[in-house]
């Protein structure tokens, strides 16, 4: 995952309890490789619960069954068997008892949506069920899994543990009014830790938001910018988004949504208004080739000398071996694009592909590179010789981005040179704008509180 993921990070693992059975109830945005993420996350042992079509195939059904996967059945799959899940459940409760870990997706299947589908009561049927088998209840604790982007690879990933959903039941209730509100709790639970909006443009929306409000060092909800001097002073020389860790950006999300919401239903005019502002100065930005944190980037004469310093270093010594690492790696790197392409027919279906085969495809050709070396050279200069493939093929994906990023700072620095007041006019449209998206904050907290009394 840590390969595969560009940034790959973890909250609220520490909390899980080592003397109970545990239900993990994730989201179920990225196939198979949703359960490697999972996995990923914690030291705890996890049995997955999957469809039973999936053991069908010839290639997953070893994996699956080397893993301790569950087989459930489920009524929309054709030919199924339901009757079998008794065994399915049965299984399970008998895992819970020694105290193991399930992971559940309760949505049912794989998708692309941007929020949370209507949940399965499978989860909740389950939790209950080992409360009467085993005497005992089980942890029921909601996961959301984050993608920055689908369809790509180097993306970031967050996965988020929430907090335990309540088990407890009122008096004199019948078991089908228990399952669904079990249900209900666990799909709140799930929709906490998840980002969740009417649509992907609603989303990216947020994002660019929340891109914008990052470049301040005061809170979104903070005091209007006074000048372009107040404006200078409140950013620092490199762009805050860099610094923030991925969960910190995900409550700046949620919130930016809960603010979106309240602004779309309450002041829809406004709201137009100012997103059609924002688009204009995103426009202008691109135009120009100019990313929005280079307008808080201060030209001074030490931090121009450590960039080049930086940049030749990175040059003279990281390029040869990145170069080493692009040479031993772009047969097996372009079949393993080209065939994810043609197999994974779905957004949530890449990332399954790619990774499945990104190491079928690199574990055939490096294995027969290091196994040409072993029998001429022997075992050691083998073994120094996938060390070096892995070392700078490491490299080159990290200097892809490094480069791209070296030739854009330079492109802006020169435009900044040539336009002088370029950069002023741009700060002060930013400056514009911030302050009307700061006014827009207020109104919505004002909104919220008056919800909250409601």
């Amino acid at each position: 995952m840590k390969v595969f993921y560009r940034s790959y990070e973890v909250t609220g693992a520490e909390t899980l309890p080592d003397d109970k059975g545990i239900i993990l109830c994730a989201n179920h945005v990225n196939a198979l490789i949703d359960a490697a993420v999972l996995q990923a996350s914690t030291n705890k042992n996890i049995r997955a619960l999957a469809r039973d079509g999936l053991f069908k195939n010839p290639f997953l059904k070893p994996i699956l069954q080397m893993i301790g996967t569950v087989p459930i059945y489920r009524r929309e799959t054709a030919q199924t068997d339901t009757s079998k899940n008794q065994d399915t459940f049965a299984r399970c409760y008998e895992l819970l008892a020694k105290n193991q870990t399930l992971v559940i997706f309760p949505e049912g299947q794989s998708h692309s949506k941007s929020h949370v589908q209507e949940i399965k009561t499978g989860a909740a049927r389950m939790a209950l069920g080992a409360i009467q088998e085993n005497v005992k209840a089980p942890v029921v604790i909601p996961v959301g899994m984050t993608f920055s982007r689908q369809k790509r690879a180097r993306t970031e990933v967050l996965v988020r543990y929430g907090d335990p959903i309540d088990l407890s039941l009122p008096d004199n209730i019948s078991e089908h009014e228990a399952v669904h509100l079990i249900t209900d709790r666990v799909k709140k639970g799930i929709e906490a830790v998840t980002l969740n909006t009417k649509s992907w443009q609603d989303l990216d929306l947020v994002k660019r938001l929340e891109q914008f409000f990052s470049l301040r060092s005061s809170k979104v909800e903070g005091d209007e910018v006074k000048d372009s001097s107040d404006y200078e002073s409140k950013n620092d020389n490199l762009s805050d988004q860099s610094r923030k860790t991925l969960s910190e950006r995900f409550q700046a999300l949620q919130q930016l949504i809960e603010v979106q919401d309240l602004l779309k239903l309450h002041e829809p005019e406004k709201i137009r208004s100012i997103m059609s502002k924002l688009r204009v100065f995103e426009r202008l930005c691109r135009a120009c080739g100019i990313n929005d944190y280079h307008l808080a980037v201060k030209y001074q004469p030490l931090l121009l000398t450590l960039y080049t310093l930086r940049t030749l270093g990175i040059v003279l010594i990281g390029f040869p071996i990145a170069l080493w690492g692009i040479l031993n790696s772009i047969t097996p790197y372009f079949l393993t694009h080209f065939f994810t392409k043609k197999v994974s027919k779905k957004v949530d279906q890449h990332d399954t592909a790619w990774v499945m085969l990104g190491m079928l495809f690199f574990g055939i050709f490096w294995g027969i590179q290091c196994n040409y070396v072993y029998k001429h050279y022997g075992f050691y200069w083998s073994l120094f010789y996938l060390s070096s493939i892995i070392l700078g093929s490491a490299l080159a994906i990290n200097l892809k981005g490094e480069y791209q990023r070296t030739i854009t700072n330079l492109k802006v620095f020169v435009l900044f040179v040539r336009k002088k007041n370029l950069k002023a006019y741009l700060r002060t449209k930013r400056q514009e704008l911030e302050t009307e998206l700061a006014q827009m904050v207020r109104i919505a907290k004002r909104l919220s509180k008056a919800n909250t009394k409601l």
